[in-house]
């Protein structure tokens, strides 16, 4: 995957999708396997919004059983196991623990019943997966049965406990990439720091945009048939550039990356403000999500702030108040604008549901938006998107075929249930985040681990990831900055602060790769070390 910027003006696209977070990458995969020809471009790096700050988990739809949504709880459910067959080594089952009250709706019985209807939805849940990826049904546990299977459980005042099964995803920014390398493989032309800053309009429709290469500085038409703003937390501010009114309220979404030692499953608290809050293991870190603003906020002013952290902290304290969390236990915040909505009683929600809007309903023809909340459903959202572009583009039907075929490029035997693991000669934890992070491409970059006497060590002691893989995100993988190879293309700063040796050895060998002068090396390492508290 190369960055070449001169072919996105070399031709008119089908489809020119504007933003590569998780929805924007997978409408790019969607329609390019499908045979359109697709661009996708990106103002900053892929993944790098909300794709990046969520809980690492891939839920299937128990959550909307409560309020009796069935149809969602199967789509939810039926994309869980879509993604552990076309993926299966991005994903790992993870147990979840949630202490019940004698509330009427977050008691035992509420949630026998839930569970029950669990059973009756899902009954399909593990159809087409191998044994080590099935799921068990959800079960609800006395306070007697869960005190001595959960011994956390012994502090809180609790009635039992409910017990069930969904994925957690190790390498979650390797994940969110892959479907970015699906697109380029089907031949899509994806470019990352190309920032969209006015549409072309012609004969009073959208014909693509205008944009500026951020690292070059040249500027670019991007000719297409129909463009898709799916930019996320900037979908609104991007309508706008096409004269579009809309207007799409945001809350402020945050998630904290704690060195507290995690237990081997999800625990759930509830919080004073009544929200469900959840402890998840991760990468021997403890991740707690998910707080949401009370208010709404502008897409550019999506920062956490101190008191947000605080205020975080104090619900967080409240859900588990053994833990006594502090400033000090964050290693990093993740945090993001996301779609709200406004309930009748004025307060600001999370917006449960995506929002497609064709703009020819407003007399802006040629133009989509997509605004979604759900990692899990991501692909499911795509794949009716570009329904809709070929309805638009007036082509004939084309099946998807995403839910089908491994999302990982040279998977051998097209089953996608099993990955090969690395040789005996690789340390256990680094085979294993190999595997996880690259599924069936592992051994491309062990090859390299041949190419250079060094490639083969890790950056630091305490992280499994290797030289080669930095080498290999700036060579294959479009890693423009610093950041951007030891964030997102590898796990090496993604559970915090890996240091400053880390980080010097890092930028060593991603400048040497780009060619940085020792003062852009030095601004490189000071913009990531920027990303921690």
């Amino acid at each position: 995957m190369r960055r070449d910027v001169d072919r996105l003006t070399a031709s008119t696209f089908d489809l020119l999708v504007v933003g590569g977070g998780v929805y924007g990458l997978t409408i790019a995969y969607d329609a390019a396997q499908r045979g359109l020809s697709v661009a996708l471009i990106e103002r900053r790096d892929f993944g790098g919004g909300a794709s990046f700050n969520h809980l690492r988990t891939i839920h299937g739809g128990l959550r909307y059983l409560q309020t009796l949504d069935v149809a969602r709880a199967r789509e939810s459910l039926f994309e869980r196991r879509t993604l552990a067959r076309i993926a299966p080594h991005a994903v790992q089952p993870l147990r979840f623990v949630l202490p019940l009250d004698r509330s009427l709706t977050r008691g035992s019985l509420a949630m026998t019943a839930g569970f029950l209807l669990d059973r009756a939805v899902a009954f399909d849940r593990n159809e087409g997966l191998p044994a080590n990826l099935s799921l068990p049904a959800g079960r609800v546990l006395s306070r007697d049965e869960a005190v001595a299977a959960f011994p956390e459980l012994r502090l809180v005042d609790c009635t039992g406990a409910a017990v069930w099964y969904d994925y957690i995803t190790p390498e979650s920014d390797r994940l969110t990439f892959s479907y970015g390398l699906a697109a380029d493989a089907h031949g899509a032309v994806l470019a990352n720091y190309i920032d969209a800053t006015a549409p072309i309009i012609e004969q009073g429709r959208v014909a693509g945009m205008q944009a500026v290469d951020r690292q070059s500085g040249r500027t670019l038409d991007i000719a297409s048939r129909l463009t898709v703003n799916a930019t996320g937390a900037a979908v609104a501010k991007t309508a706008h550039q096409f004269g579009e009114p809309v207007r799409k309220p945001l809350l402020k979404a945050m998630n904290l990356v704690t060195r507290l030692e995690p237990p081997p499953y999800a625990l759930g608290g509830r919080a004073r403000s009544g929200r469900n809050l959840f402890l998840v293991p991760w990468k021997n870190r403890s991740v707690i999500g998910t707080w949401e603003s009370a208010t709404t906020c502008d897409a550019d002013a999506a920062d956490a702030s101190r008191q947000d952290v605080g205020d975080f902290l104090r619900e967080i304290n409240s859900a588990f108040p053994q833990l006594g969390l502090t400033f000090d236990d964050v290693v990093l915040v993740h945090r993001g604008a996301v779609p709200a909505v406004m309930r009748p009683d004025g307060r600001v929600a999370l917006e449960g549901h995506e929002r497609v809007h064709d703009h020819a309903a407003d007399g802006v023809d040629g133009l989509i938006s997509v605004a979604g909340t759900k990692y899990t459903t991501a692909r499911a959202v795509a794949e009716r998107v570009v329904s809709l572009v070929f309805d638009k583009l007036g082509r004939p039907a084309v099946p998807c075929q995403t839910a089908a075929r491994p999302l990982v490029p040279h998977v051998v035997d097209g089953s996608a249930t099993t990955v090969p693991t690395p040789s005996g000669k690789l340390p256990p934890d680094v085979a294993a985040h190999l595997v996880a992070a690259y599924g069936p491409r592992w051994g491309d970059v062990a090859k390299l681990l041949t190419t250079g006497v060094r490639l083969g060590e890790r950056i630091s002691d305490a992280s499994p990831v290797l030289c080669a893989e930095l080498v290999w995100a700036v060579r294959e993988e479009m890693a423009v900055t610093l950041t951007d190879a030891v964030v997102r293309r590898t796990p090496l700063g993604a559970v915090g602060d890996p240091g400053p040796d880390a980080l010097d050895r890092a930028g060593a060998i991603v400048g040497d790769e780009l060619g940085w002068s020792s003062d852009q090396r030095r601004v490189e390492i000071d913009a990531v070390r920027r990303l921690y508290p």
